[in-house]
């Protein structure tokens, strides 16, 4: 959604502020694109809960790939935002939080640079 220059004013306040919400009044198109939005994700949740049961189980896992996912989900980072980052598709991403696709070394690599993460061995006792 685009936000007019007076909402990004706000926004940009709130931040300076360290405030963690902001209430902003949204135009017409606005409230048009939101309310649509709403509706599309309506429609989609009988394919999304699914879809998040396997995300949620897939960042349960134990091992290397459960702490990327896990990761991920405690980032709070908007997927698309995230894909973007490491040069991936967010249904990629989307997918591999899901455990059903595989990232590249490369994709990999720039994840783990995105979340600041540092891969550590631990050494048994």
């Amino acid at each position: 959604m685009q936000f007019t220059p007076e909402q990004l004013s706000q926004i940009q306040q709130a931040k300076a502020n360290d405030e963690r919400r902001v209430l902003l009044q949204f135009t017409t198109e606005q409230r048009m694109e939101w309310q649509n939005a709403v509706e599309q994700e309506f429609d989609d949740k009988h394919g999304n809960i699914p879809h998040f049961h396997k995300v949620q189980s897939a960042a349960e896992q134990p091992g290397f790939f459960g702490d990327i996912r896990r990761a991920i989900l405690l980032s709070r980072r908007p997927m698309n935002e995230l894909a973007t980052t490491i040069g991936v598709e967010p249904r990629v991403l989307s997918d591999f939080r899901a455990a059903e696709a595989v990232l590249s070394p490369v994709e990999l690599d720039r994840l783990v640079t995105a979340l600041d993460l540092r891969l550590m061995q631990e050494i048994p006792r």
